[in-house]
């Protein structure tokens, strides 16, 4: 599949020095104005775009990240971090508890996530609707809006053929554990199984944003902008953005670049992600005290599994086999589930809890690995420890795993440990640092001692790849940030669409539900362009 043509409307800084002469910009700084500003070009701030520019909306998105196309995705993983990832795929906690993967680039984590396309249960959109007035939000209520994501995206079942062996154990040991494997949803067109879902799509299989929101929003008539950050949300009838030129580490800018954009229009959309989003509108003082507050992450922790044959993880989709037996404790809505991760060298070796030697002979017989993690819907005990805070000039996240959420953990790693066993593995790497050796494997195991570990900082390495939930929606600004149309309480035509307004943890990878919501909210945004754009 090739590269839309609209694509090459996309401004990249080598379109700089073109740009500036047209717009006879001087100093370096670009002034325009627009009907909507859009911050961020994920799985929020695509969709938004291409509704509002359908309906006749002037749009200007602008992303922080650069622009890749194929021909630039490789299977270099440490120059793919560094210029796919936020902070090089390792946001971290400032008590070093966590470790984030998000991506950074012309369609944000949509770029580089595992195409996993799931839509919550009903136990959490009652939830939703229950504590927080979210009406309307069940799997069959949004059927319309989901199967509209899904046939832009190609959402269909992974066929067998291409289940490969790190999901297999999950299917083998499930079956023989008397669990429900399932098999799950990705969004392709045409894919064959390279396994580089992480380090971009290098054949366009993949139906990430840049290659269909992105161009349909182009074609519409938006303008969208890489490489710059939006620094400050300045308040007023006419909102104004003030963004910065930020380079890609690894490609020498032009000579000549717009280092700064102002940029004035009524109304604002931050998708920004629950990382990033809290923080601009924090420095911009904008919001309640919800915004930053009850991030939830989708706590996930890692088992290794050797066999005595090769796995070779990073080959075929990422992830084609879910195990939810464990979704639902205790009626509670709260629990875990099972999925299988792709990791590639570095990622696996920062995840081997061991030094020195013991590390190196794991990372030696890497082949013969498996990688099996554990999700946990965060926020059992009523709001996730965890948050985004903004202070002396710079970012910073905290997390902590509350006491049910953390025996939610350790259930589900006696679990992926049980279903490891079964599968046939010989030898396990568990998560908790105490180990200093793989785990032997004897045939007469008994995983009960898991329930009884540590999940204190430090005792259990905890990873993300799904921050939400940091700029919550709520029928009232004493439960949220912003409100149900997804506007920000006490600002008017400040909106936020983008995996941030989760209120309760979504359970799922998030990226179809964050599609079809904010497909949702655009579209009805949409039909209020006079009243929302008139000066």
């Amino acid at each position: 599949m090739g590269i839309p043509h609209s694509n090459q409307k996309i401004i990249t800084p080598k379109k700089h020095v073109e740009i500036i002469k047209e717009q006879n910009i001087q100093n370096g700084k670009w002034e325009l104005s627009a009907d909507v500003v859009i911050i961020g070009s994920g799985a929020g701030g695509a969709v938004a775009a291409c509704e509002l520019a359908r309906n006749g909306w002037k749009v200007v998105l602008i992303e922080e990240g650069s622009y890749f196309t194929p021909a630039q995705f490789n299977s270099d993983e440490f120059i793919s971090q560094a210029r796919l990832y936020r902070d090089a795929g390792f946001i971290v906690t400032e008590e070093q508890t966590l470790s984030i993967l998000q991506g950074k680039s012309i369609g944000g984590s949509t770029t580089v996530n595992w195409q996993t396309s799931l839509y919550p249960p009903d136990y959490v959109t009652n939830e939703w609707s229950e504590r927080f007035g979210w009406q309307g939000y069940s799997r069959e209520e949004m059927d319309s809006y989901v199967s509209e994501v899904h046939e832009r995206l190609g959402v269909h079942e992974v066929p067998d053929n291409l289940v490969n062996a790190n999901n297999n154990v999950l299917r083998v040991g499930g079956k023989k554990m008397g669990l429900t494997p399932q098999v799950l949803r990705n969004n392709n067109r045409g894919c064959i199984g390279l396994g580089r879902c992480g380090l971009g799509c290098p054949i366009n299989a993949k139906q990430s944003a840049f290659l269909t929101w992105i161009p349909d929003a182009l074609e519409a008539g938006a303008i969208v902008i890489s490489n710059m950050r939006a620094a400050k949300i300045k308040e007023g009838k006419i909102k104004t953005v003030i963004a910065e030129f930020t380079p890609d580490a690894y490609e020498s800018a032009p000579t000549e670049v717009i280092e700064m954009m102002e940029i004035k229009a009524p109304v604002v959309i931050v998708s920004a992600g629950a990382i990033e989003g809290p923080a601009l509108l924090q420095r911009s003082g904008i919001g309640n005290g919800w915004v930053g507050r009850n991030l939830k992450v989708h706590p996930t922790s890692t088992i290794f599994g050797k066999f005595d044959s090769d796995i070779k993880m990073f080959h075929g989709p990422p992830q084609s086999i879910v195990i939810k037996d464990g979704h639902n404790q205790n009626g509670t809505g709260y629990g875990y589930w099972l999925e299988a991760a792709p990791y590639r060298p570095t990622l696996a070796s920062s995840l081997v809890p061991f030094y020195g030697k013991q590390q190196f002979d794991v990372m030696k017989d890497f082949t013969k690995y498996n990688a099996g993690i554990v999700l946990v819907r965060d926020g059992a005990d009523g709001e996730a420890n965890a948050s985004v805070k903004y202070s002396l000039g710079r970012r910073k996240v905290y997390f902590e795993l509350t006491p049910t959420d953390g025996l939610n953990m350790l259930r589900g790693l006696k679990a992926l440990a049980e279903v490891t066993v079964a599968a046939g593995a010989k030898e396990l790497v568990f998560p908790f640092t105490r180990f200093t050796e793989p785990y032997k494997v004897t045939g007469n195991d008994n995983f009960d001692w898991i329930l009884k570990e540590s999940v204190k900082p430090g005792d259990l390495t905890v990873g993300s790849a799904h921050p939400h939930g940091s700029i919550q929606s709520a029928n009232d600004p004493e439960k949220g940030a912003v409100d149900l149309n997804l506007e920000i309480y006490g600002h008017k035509n400040i909106f936020v669409m983008d995996a941030s307004v989760y209120p309760t943890g979504l359970s799922v990878n998030p990226q179809i539900t964050t599609m079809s919501i904010v497909l949702r909210a655009s579209r009805n945004l949409a039909l209020q362009k006079e009243e929302r754009t008139k000066i």
